[in-house]
């Protein structure tokens, strides 16, 4: 329940994607390692959310994807000295 109300159907579907969508990345990181797991997540978001994103015209949240997705590959890409 939520401020003392019961849940509308938009918010139990809302938190029942969140809490699936977490249980994906937890098993990501447990089969991977954390920072593979975590790459591999990023690229299932933005097989499968991706073209949701940009038909919406929501490029702030693809365009933030796509910059941890950078991150996390540019770290393991450099040149280490």
């Amino acid at each position: 329940m939520s401020a003392g109300r019961p849940l509308t159907r938009q918010e139990m579907k809302a938190n029942n994607s969140r809490t699936y969508l977490l249980a994906q990345r937890d098993d990501y990181i447990r089969r991977y390692g954390e920072d593979l797991g975590a790459y591999r997540f990023l690229l299932m978001l933005l097989q499968t959310h991706g073209s949701k994103l940009h038909k919406r015209g929501d490029t702030t949240t693809l365009r933030g994807m796509a910059h941890e997705l950078n991150g996390i590959f540019a770290k393991y890409t450099q040149p280490r000295s």
